[in-house]
């Protein structure tokens, strides 16, 4: 069970760090590094144990490890988002996330329950995998000089602490505050929440649109998640993020009576980030370039959070799990120097099932996309069937809900093709092979492939391969 760690602060002197460390160590550094008593010991320490790679190598592991590890944990668990992470998974690399939807309701017959007494009922299940998507490190090394001088003054290692543990905790946090704006961004610009239109001009209307959506979700409704299973938030797992500049226009007081909160329960619902029109792609461009745990956040992206004003969430939509935190160290001979990772594995994620809603400027254009992209994604063959696995996503950002249904075609029908709405394709093996033409329905829309005689449309089959794309066109 993962827990809190509360925040801490580093108080002993040097002096008491030195003691500490030489009480916990082995025999033999006990037996040749002396009790400091008096902040003149420090110097005499330090040539003791500077003068012997052993001893050296021993404090500055237990330096870091035993401290500075704390005091980074310490920070990291208790980052303004904290309470909307799921905790520390100890084992496994992925987390599956299943829904199952309410039962359909059917009307009483007598005339029909003994047709009914033994057939089965399956439940409509989804699930959805959340597994490891940011796996980095983070160096930073310690110089056989910096330790010298750390024995020099009274809070020498204590001040070097600070630097060294600073550098490193200042990063991961950062980092996982832009992580929490990457999942909103992504979202809300590829419509996976839900546009709800304001006049964000008016802090008075504004209120009134929090409280109508508020209320709203306390009810059963397919109407405000990805995924549009039948679903509901209680007001106490509903969290507000929003921009500090437009925050500043909308008194609290409004907002927490929007909420049916008072002001102190509110304001720990009430989440704010610099903004949603900007994002320091920079952080992570070497991730970027030597992995796909991230991609880059789009200037196309930015440009439709502009009209972004709120996001209200179900604390459930951040799937984010700390999977490891952990310090590795290696001793540089050549460099005189101890070379130290942090190494920070997470699940990031967010979550289909739950809900989230954007507060969109009345001023915005929300349209449907014009075209979509189909991609085979997956392919498992069998003796007797052929499945496809098929993901549909906008060609371009669009602030429109973005979750395409394959639609079952007459065709589809008459060769056995079985087609699950959100993109499993079952082909049959049969002595004459049989295709599938892809259509979907995305916002009330079709979306076919707009082709003309002699030309013929890309149909799906048992030698689709893995990887292959067919653009799909809005009708008109």
């Amino acid at each position: 069970m993962p827990k809190r760690i509360a925040v801490t602060t580093l108080n002993a002197s040097t002096m008491d760090i030195i003691n500490a460390i030489r009480a916990n160590a082995n025999e033999e550094y006990q037996s040749l590094v002396p009790v400091v008593t008096t902040a003149t010991d420090i110097p005499k320490v330090g040539e003791v144990i500077l003068g012997y790679p052993a001893l050296a190598n021993q404090f500055v592991n237990a330096l870091v490890n035993r401290i500075a590890a704390v005091r980074v944990t310490s920070k990291i668990f208790n980052n303004p988002y904290a309470e909307l992470k799921k905790g520390f998974l100890n084992y496994g690399e992925t987390v599956e996330e299943v829904f199952v939807e309410i039962a359909k309701a059917q009307e009483f017959s007598a005339e029909k329950a003994e047709a009914r007494e033994l057939k089965r009922y399956l439940p409509t299940v989804k699930a959805a995998f959340h597994a490891i998507s940011w796996d980095v490190q983070y160096p930073v090394s310690i110089e056989r000089e910096q330790l010298a001088k750390a024995f020099q003054s009274m809070e020498g290692v204590q001040d070097m602490i600070a630097r060294i543990v600073d550098s490193v905790y200042n990063a991961a946090n950062y980092d996982e505050f832009l992580l929490f704006k990457y999942l909103l961004i992504k979202a809300v610009s590829h419509g996976k929440m839900y546009p709800y239109a304001f006049d964000a001009t008016k802090p008075a209307v504004a209120a009134e649109s929090f409280r109508a959506v508020s209320n709203q979700l306390l009810f059963m409704s397919p109407d405000y998640n990805a995924e549009g299973v039948h679903t509901f938030t209680i007001r106490d797992d509903q969290y507000l993020f929003m921009p500090a500049a437009y925050n500043a226009s909308v008194d609290v007081n409004v907002l927490s009576a929007s909420f049916h909160m008072d002001k102190s329960e509110f304001e720990g619902h009430l989440k704010l980030i610099d903004n949603f029109t900007s994002f320091d792609n920079a952080r992570f461009s070497t991730i970027m370039a030597g992995s796909d745990q991230v991609e880059e956040v789009t200037a196309g992206e930015l440009a439709l959070m502009a009209d972004v004003k709120a996001i209200l969430v179900d604390k459930e939509f951040f799937q984010i799990y700390d999977t490891l935190a952990l310090f590795s160290e290696n001793y540089i001979a050549s460099g005189l120097r101890w070379n130290y990772f942090y190494n920070v594995q997470k699940i990031v994620s967010p979550s289909p099932f739950s809900n989230a809603v954007a507060f969109i400027d009345d001023g915005a254009t929300l349209t449907l996309p014009s075209t979509l992209t189909l991609t085979v994604t997956g392919k498992d063959t069998s003796a007797v069937a052929t499945v496809l696995t098929c993901s549909v996503e906008a060609s371009s950002a669009s602030l429109q809900p973005n979750t395409a249904k394959f639609l079952e075609t007459e065709d589809a029908v008459e060769d056995g093709i079985a087609v699950h709405p959100y993109g499993a394709i079952v082909i049959p093996t049969l002595a004459t092979p049989v295709t599938y033409v892809p259509y979907v329905e995305l916002g009330g829309k079709k979306y076919y492939q707009a082709v003309t005689a002699p030309t013929t449309p890309t149909a799906l089959g048992a030698s689709t391969s893995v990887g292959a794309t067919i653009t799909l066109t809005k009708e008109s």
